[in-house]
């Protein structure tokens, strides 16, 4: 069976740090796997249509998107790997859980910034809602 990952970036260097681990990892596979790479971005108030037409609005979240996940595709791609690119908007952890499910992903893949105890508590990290949400398994890299 083939795999399907699931990576979410923000377009953070610690986002990364997932692409090298898969990087790192393809040449022990003995099938690549599918590669999803999925921005979520953060929905306007509601109010906001009074002002921005939904197209525009529609540009600003792909345009925002596709420059966050720039720099992973482009790694996979000098790796010899052609990942799929979404951008879709609203909450992280349950717009990338919802994602993952309905595309049969396997596995979803996020790097972590590596808190722990308390810091991790308080800041609610995406990752960690992702643990806690996800009925796939999720892999934290840091």
């Amino acid at each position: 069976m083939t795999q399907t990952w699931l990576v979410p970036i923000d377009g953070s260097e610690i986002a990364l740090h997932s692409i090298a681990w898969i990087i790192k990892h393809a040449a022990d596979l003995r099938e690549l796997p599918k590669i999803h790479l999925i921005n979520v971005q953060a929905a306007l108030p509601s109010d906001i249509g009074r002002f921005i037409d939904a197209d525009t609005l529609r540009d600003f979240h792909r345009e925002a998107g596709m420059t966050a996940l720039a720099a992973a595709r482009e790694q996979l791609a000098t790796a010899g790997l052609t990942p799929e690119l979404h951008v879709l908007v609203g909450e992280a952890a349950p717009t990338i859980t919802a994602f993952a499910t309905s595309h049969g992903c396997t596995e979803i893949l996020i790097a972590t910034h590596g808190h722990s105890g308390l810091a991790g508590t308080l800041l609610g990290s995406v990752a960690m809602k992702l643990v806690h949400l996800s009925s796939v398994p999720v892999l934290l890299i840091r």
